[in-house]
């Protein structure tokens, strides 16, 4: 009896693992699942910031562009270039429909637009896409906003690359030679943009 006992104790330990076996085994399946994960796992969106930052960009020369227009009914025929708009300042807006802080600074946007709109300033925003937002989503939170800016699409992504905007809301305040004078990044205060376009309207 005793000597059937040592045989099976000893056929048992064979075929187990060690504990060190055991922690091994959990880090290579924890790494493998990780690997799949990431691998799986789709493309983040632009990331969204709920803090404004604010950066003096000096007289940086701004790229060109010319997109189509999208207005409350949907994408229309018309195109147009942010150089046709040189000798005005324009307050430049990057924003997607779905984004929430974009929603959330959107009566700040139509505030200055009614301060300044009729001062020679500018309200040009380009639409992205972020999380698959399309021009109709666009045309849909122009009609929730009744917003007055003009609106272009960006259904590339080009021109929000052009600018380096990785993060929605982002405004920039274009100079009357084309330059790029300030950058806003995430939620801005009212008074913030409002005074600098008061500087550099002046």
């Amino acid at each position: 009896m005793s000597s059937r006992s040592k045989s099976s104790g000893k056929l048992s330990k064979e075929k187990g693992f060690s504990r060190n076996e055991k922690i091994v085994g959990l880090v290579i399946l924890f790494i493998v699942i990780w690997g799949v994960y990431s691998f799986m796992k789709p493309a983040g969106p632009p990331a969204t910031t709920t803090t404004g930052t604010t950066i003096n960009t000096g007289t940086s020369s701004g790229p060109d562009f010319t997109l189509p227009v999208v207005n409350s009914n949907g994408l229309t025929s018309e195109k147009i270039s942010l150089s046709q708009f040189r000798g005005k300042i324009v307050l430049l807006e990057f924003m997607s429909p779905f984004c929430v802080y974009c929603q959330q600074m959107q009566p700040t946007v139509e505030k200055l637009y009614e301060q300044f709109g009729s001062q020679n300033v500018v309200f040009l925003t380009v639409a992205g896409t972020f999380e698959g937002a399309n021009a109709d989503d666009a045309a849909k939170f122009i009609q929730s906003y009744n917003s007055k800016a003009t609106y272009v699409y960006d259904s590339s992504g080009t021109v929000f690359s052009m600018f380096g905007v990785n993060s929605t809301p982002t405004f920039f305040i274009i100079g009357k030679e084309g330059q790029v004078l300030m950058t806003y990044r995430g939620v801005t205060s009212y008074d913030t943009i409002a005074a600098d376009l008061t500087r550099f309207n002046a």
